[in-house]
């Protein structure tokens, strides 16, 4: 049996798959930078229970001409020589395991053992300086180069118990090792760090992340602060996050303004207090686009890339929790701050009616807030939950403006369903109270809110429903004189389903090409029956002056004139020819009126 063979690792490919294919920018160099300091501080911590005063000092020095430098130092547990030899050298190996068990430790951030790397992405060179807090007697410098080779020396007694790490920038990458640039990327990656970041600035030494600053006294007014500071938005208010088991901790800010459902808002979602993505696709709730969190999380698993988080049960719960943490407060706003909440729903009224379209608690709570259109004016959930007499819906823009009138004359309610959720809400709402009755507008019969016209308006009207009849024949649609409400109204164009089809049919047929016309003649071959209405109103003045008009021409010219306003009130498909004889007819009344 031959001798197995070892593996070979080519550094500049590895770079290369970290620079082009891993990370999605070369500025993650700080991010891992700051993540093995934090878990160097960590790992001292759990080496000396007493150790409290972690910190990591940043310092840039040289200048263009002399070569820029950066420089990160830890004051955790440090390097011995042969962990440089095991971490650093070694792809793939990470510092963050039990070193008896191999167990990777839950204190720390990194698993992968890659990181570090991620700096050749700025440099050619990383020098690292350590003094180990297990073995201080010695401490070491590490030189390292892209192509894999590296060097071990002593350092000098000015070495403190932690890690240096410092890198020089290479050409093509001075804008990442400029004092204000990585403030604001240790600010962006590192904010929730609980031990001081210190920036030893050309002008003074500052702290850089500043989340232990929130004020007990006024936490609110701090968090909302930190809401501005972060996402620069003056949000209405925030939803504390808190997981009843610990998986996650952070606030939910209330954007200021509608967004809409297909946006993606930035968030910033941390684990062990670094930042992981901008990204809440993976955890944020489909309903929750009117919300950018800040959150940290210490217990969900990062991808290889620590740029998300890796799809299991974990995550799952979170996602549920995080659900439930959103739902809850806006259920004690709606018994603690009604008003307040009000206002949330007038903004993001779309996500609110999302979620009271799936959870039935949340639906009990929201439905007396929500606003829905109607014939009767706009009416708020409540007003719908306490009227018991039948209401019909249409999701039907055009259908609901073309009877609204009609059968608000009849002292009839129709809600205008055609915004999304709404027929799912009426529906839930009947469904929920028995008393309540919401019923699709097709099943109304419009032939109760028409009575036959009397007696002698009909025999007045003989003659001219048999000439209108045969005059609109040419517009597929029959004549009848009936009495209905509002007696304002003098016409009302009614047609059924295969009708309406009929209809734009021939609308699209006037406005396609000769192939998709042949098609749509096909499609009109297979509706065999349809009926189209135009009733007269026997109430109407206009109506009743028309009919003791004599000459049949002046006649049939009105006639048309109140079908083209019939079609265009109810929001019909025009097809060419009606507008076109709307302006013929006008012309000729107007001709009429200039020969008397």
């Amino acid at each position: 049996m031959s001798e197995p063979f070892v593996f070979k690792v080519n550094l500049g490919g590895m770079i290369d798959i970290l620079a082009n294919h891993l990370y999605s920018s070369p500025d993650v160099f700080i991010r891992e930078l700051l993540q093995n300091c934090t878990d160097a501080i960590s790992g001292r911590q759990l080496q000396d229970k007493q150790f409290r005063t972690g910190r990591i000092d940043i310092r840039l020095d040289g200048d263009e001409e002399s070569g820029l430098q950066l420089l990160f130092t830890d004051n955790g547990t440090g390097l011995t020589e042969a962990e440089i030899h095991k971490f650093l050298a070694v792809i793939g190996q990470s510092s963050k395991r039990d070193l008896q068990t191999g167990r990777i430790l839950d204190d720390y951030i990194g698993r992968f053992g890659i990181g570090m790397l991620s700096c050749f992405m700025v440099t050619d060179e990383i020098v690292l300086w350590t003094r180990s807090a297990k073995q201080p007697e010695t401490a070491y410098e590490f030189r390292g180069k892209p192509d894999g080779t590296y060097s071990i020396t002593p350092a000098g007694d000015d070495v403190e118990i932690g890690t240096t790490i410092c890198i020089r920038a290479k050409k093509g990458c001075e804008q990442y090792f400029n004092e204000e640039r990585v403030t604001e990327l240790v600010r962006y990656y590192g904010m929730p760090l609980p031990f001081p970041v210190m920036m030893h600035g050309s002008e003074s030494t500052y702290r850089i992340n500043q989340w232990d600053t929130i004020s007990a006294s006024n936490e609110h007014d701090s968090i909302m602060q930190l809401g501005k500071q972060i996402f620069d938005n003056d949000f209405i208010d925030y939803i504390p996050l808190e997981s009843k088991s610990g998986l996650f901790s952070g606030a939910a800010y209330i954007m200021p303004y509608a967004v809409s459902m297909h946006s993606k808002n930035t968030h910033r979602i941390y684990l062990k207090n670094m930042l992981l993505t901008e990204d809440g696709t993976a955890i944020m709730p489909k309903w929750s686009f009117f919300l950018q969190c800040f959150l940290n999380t210490f217990q969900l698993r990062p991808t290889a890339s620590r740029e998300n988080f890796y799809e299991d049960e974990l995550l799952e719960q979170a996602r549920e929790e995080l659900s439930e943490c959103i739902s809850k407060y806006l259920l004690t706003l709606s018994r603690k701050s009604p008003q307040k909440l009000q206002r949330i729903i007038d903004v993001h009224f779309l996500a609110i009616k999302s979620m009271a379209a799936e959870d039935d608690v949340f639906f009990r709570t929201f439905m007396p807030f929500l606003e829905f259109e109607t014939n009767m004016g706009r009416m708020t959930g409540r007003e719908l939950m306490t009227r018991h007499e039948p209401a019909a819906y249409t999701g039907d823009m055009n259908q609901f403006h073309r009877t609204a009138s009609l059968m608000l004359a009849q002292n009839q309610l129709l809600i205008n369903a055609c915004y999304v959720y709404d027929t799912g809400l009426l529906r839930k709402l009947s469904e929920q109270n028995e008393e309540l009755i919401f019923y699709p507008l097709q099943l109304v019969s419009f032939e109760e809110f028409l009575e036959e016209a009397s007696i002698d308006l009909q025999k007045e009207a003989k003659v001219f429903l048999k000439e209108a009849k045969t005059a609109f024949t040419e517009y597929d649609c029959d004549i009848q004189l009936k009495s209905f409400s509002p007696s304002s109204l003098p016409v009302f164009y009614m047609l059924d389903e295969n009708a309406e089809i009929m209809r734009e049919i021939q609308h699209s047929k006037e406005n396609s090409n000769a192939l998709f016309s042949t098609m749509l003649d096909s499609f009109a071959e297979e509706i065999e029956e349809y009926n189209a209405v135009l009733y007269l109103n026997g109430s109407n003045p206009l109506i009743m002056k028309l009919l003791q008009i004599d000459d049949a021409e002046k006649r049939k010219v009105c006639l048309e004139i109140l079908y083209v306003q019939a079609l265009l009130t109810g929001r019909f498909p025009m097809r060419g020819g009606e507008l076109a004889l709307l302006n013929s007819r006008l012309i000729q009344l107007i001709e009429w009126g200039l020969a008397t």
